[in-house]
């Protein structure tokens, strides 16, 4: 993000130079419905359109799913960029000239190895498709893939033979140099390198934009390894890719589910049977990286692994990852001794399907399958998993389903996943005592509380006075409100893209959606400081409730009358807080004096 005065600056030319209805109505067809446009959301399917795009406050959001932001989002979560690509599209698109950044060589060399990639990705089809690409293609139709199938994913064939690759890009102007460096051939001390891939069945890896950025083989005949990927170099990283995303995204975010596989080939067939909503990580365990970019596309992930011991090991790694990044994840289980793509054969498409649609959900598969007949063993492995999770109700709806199933009393598992936390500080384990719903109010109030700030910063004053961000539990509401301190800090007022900026555009564009012109903030800001105040109030009223009984066990007389004295005191403040709030000492004086300290 760029983040100078300058960056600022061109950030605000180019979201105001972009027209989001011009740009959402590229991939939507918008009809008018009052100040604002509707259409069918293009991030899951529905049948009677709730996605929603307001001109006036250059924003959209969804009903259904709940997506939404700002201009630079729809195309970040449409195109599955990050927020520079976005950035320089928008820029090109509205005519606005960016900087350069970073060094101009670097750039070059970078392109220069695209080039390379895509030189070799054309050099192998070619071969595929040629008189010596024909064992190559016997083993692709042996295993079911037809012309389509190959031309989508782009088979190749790399030739039992040490420098045919490396001689050919030789003659086209590369160095022995940029083979190496993409990845494409092996150096040798004192000697000429070779080629990395010898006759082998080659598929091309894209990154989300569709570049070629390395690739994965795997041997035709005897021979190990059995699959082969190009090593980690500058574009390519084995953990912040997945296989197959660049085709398969727009079926992804259509289900809103991802099936997740362990090979490229489990995932062309599955692709070829017409289960196209597929990935499969390059070669690693998958980790948090590759979570965060299967999370803008996919609120679920189902993992179909290979019905053996170490396809239960590879989904119970992923678990715990694909919860803390967000994802919902869930277990669709094979017979013993079968792959996803023996199945499919030997089954049937509908029969693969019915595995994927009744998969088991995380805490029923810990529990009653990977930890049959071993009850803690799965408990212990459901604390890890939750202790992971860090939406606040997802977490406290998960502790209930795990105390049922268990049959543990839930603030057993509560202090187990408090105690497993990294952080034994986080605000999101104290949050899951309060119920959904109260734990929703006080919630929504918070953020509302951030919203009114960044919409009007005249209140800005008041909601210092009463709020401190360090105290707030909501994470969007916590990052927003501490950037508009921060600006208010240095006299520079909010600007609409501060949401995307700040990473919290998504969580607060129904707001912006939604939100009025001309309405009157002050009673709901009111409101909103209310419920935060009592919140806090009850807050230290438990903990008072605890301290009583300890002193009471003590026989502590003193101390009881101590903290009874402070309990009637906080229910006498709870009783007269609405009223206090709305006196004119709370909000209508928007220019009154700040104190040092926030109010607690």
């Amino acid at each position: 993000m760029m983040e100078s005065g300058e960056g600022r600056d061109l950030v605000e030319e180019v979201r105001a130079a972009s027209d989001i209805v011009g740009v959402v109505g590229a991939y939507v067809r918008l009809r008018k419905a009052g100040r604002s446009f509707k259409g069918l959301c293009p991030f899951h399917k529905e049948k009677t359109p709730s996605f929603m795009v307001n001109p006036e406050r250059q924003s959209f959001h969804c009903f259904g799913c709940g997506k939404g932001g700002d201009v630079f989002r729809f195309l970040m979560e449409i195109e599955g960029v990050a927020f520079p690509e976005a950035l320089r599209t928008l820029a090109q698109r509205a005519g606005v000239r960016l900087p350069e950044r970073g060094d101009p060589r670097a750039r070059e060399k970078r392109e220069r190895l695209y080039a390379l990639l895509d030189f070799a990705a054309g050099a192998f089809r070619s071969l595929y498709k040629g008189e010596r690409g024909k064992r190559a293609r016997e083993y692709a139709r042996s295993r079911g893939f037809d012309e389509e199938t190959e031309e989508r994913f782009g088979f190749g064939f790399a030739p039992d033979g040490w420098r045919g690759l490396r001689d050919g890009a030789v003659r086209k102007g590369w160095s022995d140099e940029d083979l190496v460096r993409a990845g494409l051939a092996v150096p040798k001390e004192g000697g000429t390198p070779y080629d990395r891939f010898r006759n082998r069945l080659v598929f091309p890896i894209r990154n989300v934009g569709g570049r070629v950025i390395g690739f994965g083989g795997r041997i035709l005949g005897d021979g190990e390894p059995k699959y082969l990927n190009s090593p980690e170099t500058e574009l390519f990283r084995k953990g912040e890719g997945l296989f197959g995303l660049w085709t398969t995204r727009g079926e992804i975010r259509g289900e809103g589910t991802a099936v997740l596989v362990e090979g490229y080939t489990d995932l062309i067939s599955l692709w070829r049977g017409g289960v196209k909503n597929t990935v499969a990580p390059l070669g690693t365990a998958f980790t948090p990286e590759q979570a965060r970019l299967l999370r803008n596309y996919a609120d679920r992930a189902v993992l179909l692994f290979d019905g053996d011991e170490a396809g239960a090991r590879a989904a119970l790694r992923s678990l715990e990852t694909l919860s803390a990044e967000g994802l919902q994840p869930a277990v669709a289980e094979l017979p013993a001794g079968s792959d996803p793509d023996d199945f499919l054969r030997r089954e049937g498409v509908e029969a693969l399907r019915e595995r994927i649609n009744g998969a088991t959900p995380v805490i029923p598969f810990l529990l009653e399958r990977a930890y049959a007949g071993d009850r803690e063993g799965g408990v212990r492995a459901i604390v890890q998993v939750l202790a992971a999770v860090r939406d606040e109700i997802r977490l406290g709806l998960l502790l209930q389903e795990a105390a049922r199933l268990s049959g543990l009393n839930e603030d057993v598992l509560y202090r187990a996943v408090r105690r497993s936390r990294s952080e034994s500080r986080d605000p999101s384990a104290e949050a899951v005592r309060l119920s959904p719903v109260r734990k929703k109010r006080v919630l929504e109030a918070e953020r509302g509380i951030a919203y009114l700030g960044f919409e009007h910063p005249d209140l800005l004053p008041v909601i210092r006075r009463a709020v401190d961000p360090e105290g707030v539990e909501d994470l969007p509401a916590r990052k927003l409100l501490k950037a508009l301190y921060d600006l208010a800090e240095r006299g520079e007022p909010p600007v609409p893209s501060l949401l995307t900026r700040t990473g919290v555009d998504r969580d607060f564009s129904r707001m912006r959606v939604e939100s009025g012109e001309g309405e009157d903030p002050v009673p709901t800001l009111q409101d909103y400081i209310a419920c935060v105040r009592q919140e806090r109030i009850d807050k230290r009223v438990r903990e008072l409730e605890k301290e009583l009984r300890d002193a009471e066990a003590r026989n502590d007389h003193d101390a009881c009358a101590m903290l009874l004295t402070e309990r009637r005191r906080l229910a006498e403040q709870k009783r007269r807080i609405a009223v206090a709030l709305r006196g004119t000492d709370a909000v209508a004086d928007r220019n009154a004096p700040e104190r040092s300290e926030p109010t607690r």
